[in-house]
Protein backbone atom coordinates (compact mmCIF):
# COMPACT_ATOMS: atom_id res chain seq x y z
CA UNK A 1 0.00 0.00 0.00
CA UNK A 2 1.66 3.01 -0.62
CA UNK A 3 2.25 6.20 1.63
CA UNK A 4 -0.60 8.38 -0.01
CA UNK A 5 -3.51 5.38 -0.30
CA UNK A 6 -2.29 4.99 3.23
CA UNK A 7 -3.01 8.27 4.70
CA UNK A 8 -6.14 8.49 2.57
CA UNK A 9 -7.97 6.03 4.29
CA UNK A 10 -7.22 7.44 7.24
CA UNK A 11 -8.85 10.94 5.35
CA UNK A 12 -5.78 12.61 6.37
CA UNK A 13 -3.73 12.93 3.04
CA UNK A 14 -4.72 16.53 2.27
CA UNK A 15 -2.73 17.88 5.30
CA UNK A 16 -0.01 14.86 5.07
CA UNK A 17 2.72 17.39 4.85
CA UNK A 18 1.65 19.31 7.89
CA UNK A 19 2.11 16.05 9.94
CA UNK A 20 5.08 15.68 11.94
CA UNK A 21 7.61 13.12 10.10
CA UNK A 22 7.41 10.46 13.14
CA UNK A 23 3.66 10.28 13.75
CA UNK A 24 3.31 10.04 9.55
CA UNK A 25 5.20 7.24 9.55
CA UNK A 26 3.77 5.63 12.43
CA UNK A 27 0.42 5.81 11.04
CA UNK A 28 1.98 4.16 7.98
CA UNK A 29 2.76 1.12 10.36
CA UNK A 30 -0.72 1.07 11.78
CA UNK A 31 -2.94 1.24 8.93
CA UNK A 32 -2.35 -2.32 7.70
CA UNK A 33 -3.42 -3.77 11.25
CA UNK A 34 -6.25 -1.48 11.67
CA UNK A 35 -7.88 -2.61 8.39
CA UNK A 36 -7.02 -6.23 9.29
CA UNK A 37 -8.65 -5.55 12.83
CA UNK A 38 -10.76 -3.09 13.21
CA UNK A 39 -11.54 -1.03 10.28
CA UNK A 40 -14.11 1.44 11.55
CA UNK A 41 -10.98 2.95 13.72
CA UNK A 42 -9.35 4.15 10.66
CA UNK A 43 -12.15 7.35 11.05
CA UNK A 44 -11.61 8.40 14.54
CA UNK A 45 -7.59 8.33 13.92
CA UNK A 46 -7.91 10.14 11.14
CA UNK A 47 -9.56 12.54 12.86
CA UNK A 48 -7.55 12.42 15.74
CA UNK A 49 -4.32 12.99 13.54
CA UNK A 50 -6.55 16.67 12.01
CA UNK A 51 -6.97 17.94 15.31
CA UNK A 52 -3.73 19.61 16.99
CA UNK A 53 -5.34 19.10 20.34
CA UNK A 54 -5.87 15.38 20.12
CA UNK A 55 -2.44 15.05 19.09
CA UNK A 56 -1.49 13.55 22.36
CA UNK A 57 -4.27 11.17 22.13
CA UNK A 58 -3.10 10.16 19.03
CA UNK A 59 0.63 9.66 20.13
CA UNK A 60 -0.67 7.33 22.76
CA UNK A 61 -2.94 5.35 20.53
CA UNK A 62 -0.58 4.44 17.95
CA UNK A 63 1.75 3.46 20.55
CA UNK A 64 -0.68 1.43 22.35
CA UNK A 65 -1.84 -0.18 18.41
CA UNK A 66 1.59 -0.75 17.79
CA UNK A 67 1.95 -2.72 21.11
CA UNK A 68 -1.33 -4.69 20.44
CA UNK A 69 -0.04 -5.80 16.93
CA UNK A 70 3.29 -6.79 18.61
CA UNK A 71 1.13 -9.32 20.60
CA UNK A 72 -0.42 -11.30 18.08
CA UNK A 73 0.77 -13.45 15.37
CA UNK A 74 0.90 -12.82 11.72
CA UNK A 75 1.74 -15.76 9.35
CA UNK A 76 3.08 -14.07 6.26
CA UNK A 77 1.75 -11.01 6.75
CA UNK A 78 -2.16 -11.92 6.84
CA UNK A 79 -4.23 -12.09 9.87
CA UNK A 80 -7.46 -13.63 10.16
CA UNK A 81 -8.75 -12.54 13.44
CA UNK A 82 -10.42 -9.04 13.81
CA UNK A 83 -11.85 -6.81 17.25
CA UNK A 84 -15.74 -5.94 17.30
CA UNK A 85 -15.62 -2.81 16.58
CA UNK A 86 -17.84 -1.74 19.56
CA UNK A 87 -14.97 -2.90 21.59
CA UNK A 88 -12.09 -1.79 19.47
CA UNK A 89 -13.32 1.46 19.03
CA UNK A 90 -13.69 1.80 22.90
CA UNK A 91 -10.16 0.67 23.59
CA UNK A 92 -8.71 3.52 21.10
CA UNK A 93 -11.01 6.30 22.42
CA UNK A 94 -10.26 5.33 26.60
CA UNK A 95 -6.12 4.29 25.56
CA UNK A 96 -5.84 7.42 23.96
CA UNK A 97 -6.10 9.36 27.37
CA UNK A 98 -3.41 7.46 28.66
CA UNK A 99 0.03 8.46 28.19
CA UNK A 100 1.41 5.70 31.07
CA UNK A 101 3.70 2.78 29.19
CA UNK A 102 2.45 0.65 31.81
CA UNK A 103 -1.51 0.88 31.70
CA UNK A 104 -1.06 1.25 27.55
CA UNK A 105 0.57 -2.31 27.64
CA UNK A 106 -2.96 -3.42 29.05
CA UNK A 107 -4.86 -1.83 26.81
CA UNK A 108 -2.82 -3.34 23.71
CA UNK A 109 -3.16 -6.65 25.50
CA UNK A 110 -7.00 -5.91 25.81
CA UNK A 111 -7.21 -5.14 22.08
CA UNK A 112 -5.36 -7.78 21.27
CA UNK A 113 -7.18 -10.83 23.13
CA UNK A 114 -10.65 -8.93 21.52
CA UNK A 115 -9.84 -10.75 18.42
CA UNK A 116 -11.70 -13.15 16.99
CA UNK A 117 -12.24 -15.04 14.27
CA UNK A 118 -15.50 -13.79 13.78
CA UNK A 119 -15.28 -10.19 15.16
CA UNK A 120 -18.35 -10.51 17.05
CA UNK A 121 -17.02 -11.54 20.24
CA UNK A 122 -18.06 -8.44 22.66
CA UNK A 123 -17.52 -9.88 25.82
CA UNK A 124 -14.45 -7.58 26.53
CA UNK A 125 -16.24 -4.96 27.32
CA UNK A 126 -16.98 -6.18 30.66
CA UNK A 127 -13.05 -5.50 30.93
CA UNK A 128 -13.23 -2.13 29.00
CA UNK A 129 -15.37 -0.56 31.68
CA UNK A 130 -13.29 -1.99 34.25
CA UNK A 131 -9.47 -1.17 32.79
CA UNK A 132 -11.13 2.58 32.27
CA UNK A 133 -11.85 2.52 35.50
CA UNK A 134 -8.96 1.87 37.06
CA UNK A 135 -6.00 4.44 38.23
CA UNK A 136 -2.49 3.40 37.49
CA UNK A 137 -1.65 2.19 41.52
CA UNK A 138 -4.77 0.31 41.48
CA UNK A 139 -3.48 -1.51 37.96
CA UNK A 140 -0.31 -2.21 39.65
CA UNK A 141 -2.29 -3.59 42.61
CA UNK A 142 -3.79 -5.55 40.30
CA UNK A 143 -0.71 -7.04 38.88
CA UNK A 144 1.02 -7.71 41.70
CA UNK A 145 -2.11 -9.95 43.04
CA UNK A 146 -2.43 -11.79 40.49
CA UNK A 147 1.19 -12.78 39.70
CA UNK A 148 1.44 -13.70 43.42
CA UNK A 149 -1.63 -15.62 44.51
CA UNK A 150 -2.14 -19.09 44.55
CA UNK A 151 -4.60 -20.56 42.48
CA UNK A 152 -6.87 -22.84 43.07
CA UNK A 153 -8.87 -25.33 40.64
CA UNK A 154 -12.23 -26.55 42.05
CA UNK A 155 -13.39 -29.77 40.88
CA UNK A 156 -16.42 -27.48 39.17
CA UNK A 157 -13.55 -26.22 36.85
CA UNK A 158 -13.96 -22.84 38.23
CA UNK A 159 -10.56 -21.33 39.62
CA UNK A 160 -10.07 -19.03 41.95
CA UNK A 161 -7.77 -17.79 44.37
CA UNK A 162 -6.89 -19.60 48.14
CA UNK A 163 -8.20 -16.07 49.59
CA UNK A 164 -4.96 -15.14 51.13
CA UNK A 165 -2.34 -12.76 49.93
CA UNK A 166 -1.43 -10.06 52.99
CA UNK A 167 0.61 -7.19 52.00
CA UNK A 168 2.56 -4.54 54.47
CA UNK A 169 1.51 -0.92 53.66
CA UNK A 170 5.54 -0.23 53.23
CA UNK A 171 5.45 -2.86 50.67
CA UNK A 172 2.20 -1.39 48.80
CA UNK A 173 4.28 1.91 48.42
CA UNK A 174 6.91 0.08 46.97
CA UNK A 175 4.36 -1.58 44.44
CA UNK A 176 2.82 1.42 43.56
CA UNK A 177 4.82 4.64 44.06
CA UNK A 178 2.41 6.04 45.99
CA UNK A 179 3.50 6.93 49.73
CA UNK A 180 0.43 8.39 50.75
CA UNK A 181 -1.17 5.42 53.05
CA UNK A 182 -4.57 7.51 53.15
CA UNK A 183 -4.58 7.18 49.43
CA UNK A 184 -3.51 3.60 49.01
CA UNK A 185 -6.71 2.88 51.47
CA UNK A 186 -8.50 4.50 48.99
CA UNK A 187 -7.22 2.44 46.27
CA UNK A 188 -8.14 -0.21 47.78
CA UNK A 189 -11.53 0.43 48.88
CA UNK A 190 -11.90 1.25 45.38
CA UNK A 191 -11.18 -1.63 44.30
CA UNK A 192 -12.85 -3.77 46.49
CA UNK A 193 -16.05 -1.47 45.26
CA UNK A 194 -15.15 -3.27 41.80
CA UNK A 195 -15.13 -6.60 42.99
CA UNK A 196 -11.14 -7.51 42.40
CA UNK A 197 -10.50 -7.75 46.19
CA UNK A 198 -12.44 -9.08 48.69
CA UNK A 199 -15.19 -7.18 49.85
CA UNK A 200 -15.25 -8.70 53.67
CA UNK A 201 -11.50 -8.95 53.86
CA UNK A 202 -10.05 -7.09 51.05
CA UNK A 203 -7.83 -3.63 52.09
CA UNK A 204 -6.53 -2.93 55.37
CA UNK A 205 -7.05 -4.06 58.69
CA UNK A 206 -7.36 -0.61 60.72
CA UNK A 207 -7.70 -2.45 64.18
CA UNK A 208 -4.14 -4.30 63.37
CA UNK A 209 -1.09 -3.20 65.37
CA UNK A 210 0.24 -2.84 61.65
CA UNK A 211 -0.94 -1.83 58.79
CA UNK A 212 -1.45 -4.86 56.04
CA UNK A 213 -3.99 -5.01 53.49
CA UNK A 214 -5.33 -8.75 51.93
CA UNK A 215 -5.40 -7.90 48.42
CA UNK A 216 -6.08 -11.48 47.32
CA UNK A 217 -7.63 -11.58 44.03
CA UNK A 218 -11.18 -12.17 42.55
CA UNK A 219 -11.80 -14.66 39.87
CA UNK A 220 -12.83 -10.97 38.08
CA UNK A 221 -9.27 -9.67 38.82
CA UNK A 222 -8.25 -13.02 37.13
CA UNK A 223 -9.85 -12.74 34.26
CA UNK A 224 -8.88 -9.34 33.54
CA UNK A 225 -5.73 -9.91 34.24
CA UNK A 226 -5.62 -12.60 31.47
CA UNK A 227 -7.13 -10.65 28.99
CA UNK A 228 -4.83 -7.47 29.68
CA UNK A 229 -2.16 -10.10 28.82
CA UNK A 230 -3.44 -10.50 25.11
CA UNK A 231 -5.31 -14.05 26.38
CA UNK A 232 -8.39 -14.82 25.38
CA UNK A 233 -7.92 -18.34 27.45
CA UNK A 234 -10.03 -19.20 30.60
CA UNK A 235 -7.71 -19.28 33.65
CA UNK A 236 -7.85 -23.09 34.13
CA UNK A 237 -6.29 -23.10 30.83
CA UNK A 238 -4.23 -20.13 31.18
CA UNK A 239 -2.61 -21.29 34.40
CA UNK A 240 -2.95 -25.22 33.75
CA UNK A 241 0.83 -25.88 35.06
CA UNK A 242 0.50 -23.52 38.40
CA UNK A 243 -2.69 -24.84 39.45
CA UNK A 244 -3.23 -26.34 43.12
CA UNK A 245 -6.56 -28.16 43.77
CA UNK A 246 -9.00 -27.83 46.18
CA UNK A 247 -7.75 -30.82 47.89
CA UNK A 248 -4.69 -29.50 48.39
CA UNK A 249 -6.13 -26.74 49.73
CA UNK A 250 -8.10 -28.43 52.16
CA UNK A 251 -5.00 -31.10 53.44
CA UNK A 252 -2.87 -28.33 53.48
CA UNK A 253 -5.32 -26.34 56.26
CA UNK A 254 -5.87 -29.73 57.96
CA UNK A 255 -2.12 -29.85 58.82
CA UNK A 256 -1.98 -26.54 59.36
CA UNK A 257 -4.47 -26.63 62.06
CA UNK A 258 -2.58 -29.96 63.65
CA UNK A 259 0.67 -28.09 64.10
CA UNK A 260 -1.20 -24.89 65.83
CA UNK A 261 -2.97 -27.52 67.82
CA UNK A 262 -0.19 -29.24 68.73
CA UNK A 263 1.84 -25.94 69.36
CA UNK A 264 -1.30 -24.58 71.71
CA UNK A 265 -0.44 -28.44 72.98
CA UNK A 266 2.72 -27.83 74.10
CA UNK A 267 2.54 -24.41 75.60
CA UNK A 268 -0.18 -25.38 77.88
CA UNK A 269 2.07 -28.65 78.97
CA UNK A 270 4.84 -26.03 79.58
CA UNK A 271 2.67 -23.87 81.57
CA UNK A 272 1.05 -26.82 83.83
CA UNK A 273 4.58 -27.78 84.42
CA UNK A 274 5.77 -24.65 85.39
CA UNK A 275 2.78 -23.77 87.77
CA UNK A 276 3.63 -27.21 89.62
CA UNK A 277 6.92 -26.62 89.61
CA UNK A 278 6.46 -23.42 91.51
CA UNK A 279 3.99 -25.59 93.65
CA UNK A 280 6.94 -27.63 94.94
Amino acid sequence: MSENKGLDLFGIKPIASAIDSTVKKSLEGIEGFLLLTCKPALGEIGQMAQDKVRYWRLNNTIKMLEKAKGKLDFQNDSFELKSHPRIGLSIIENSSLIDNDFVLELWAGLFASSCTLDGQDDENLIFVDILKSLTTAQAKIIQYAVENSRKVLYPNGLVTTDGDLKVHAEDLKRITGVQNIHRIDRELDSLNYMGLIPSLSGGFDASGPELVANICPTYLALSLYIRCQGSSLDPDIYWKDNLITEAEIKKEKEEIAKKEAEERRKEAEKKRNERNNNKQ
